[in-house]
């Protein structure tokens, strides 16, 4: 039951930030084209996957939950220098391509504070993604010295099959 509250908190959390940023005039206006847009790369390396069945039948199915701990480093294979939490719920089945649709909900903590991304994935329920296997995320926002943070994030399967090269373009 903790993990539904924890879940429902999440996703919560993550429709305020998103209706704050559609409301807001300063959001809403163009962005100039001379924005300052900052690059980050990390690598991000499996630490654990925990599949949580909202009904107890085995099947990954909708309201089914998928989180997600990755170490992020600065180069391949590098020393830890942050964490990325991630939480997906299944919210539709694609039957025409045996795939689920998942919301994911992403908490990056990097040096000099935190970032938060949301956005849509559709996996195969028939296979695990294969290196090239990539995904973009929305940046919603930030703490430390990433406040205000808007962007997006992408992330893409190594040749090794468990490693992720993550680039976050942010705009301050």
């Amino acid at each position: 039951m903790k993990r539904t509250s924890i879940s429902f908190s999440l996703a919560a959390a993550a429709g305020l930030i998103l209706a704050g940023s559609v409301t807001s005039p300063a959001v809403a206006a163009p962005q100039s084209h001379h924005s300052n847009v900052t690059s980050l790369v990390f690598y991000a390396e499996n630490r654990s996957v925990v599949r949580v069945d909202a009904d107890a039948d085995g099947a990954l199915e909708h309201g089914d939950m998928v989180e997600r701990e990755l170490a992020l480093s600065r180069t391949l294979g590098g020393t830890v220098v942050g964490v990325s939490y991630s939480q997906g719920e299944i919210v539709a089945y694609k039957p025409e391509t045996k795939s689920d649709v998942r919301r994911v909900n992403i908490q990056n903590q990097v040096p000099g504070g935190e970032l938060f991304a949301t956005g849509l994935v559709e996996y195969s329920a028939l296979a695990l993604p294969m290196p090239g296997w990539q995904e973009s995320y929305a940046i919603v926002g930030g703490t430390g010295k990433y406040s205000g943070a808007r962007g997006s994030g992408t992330m893409t399967l190594l040749e090794d099959g468990k490693t992720f090269k993550v680039v976050l373009k942010i705009r301050m």
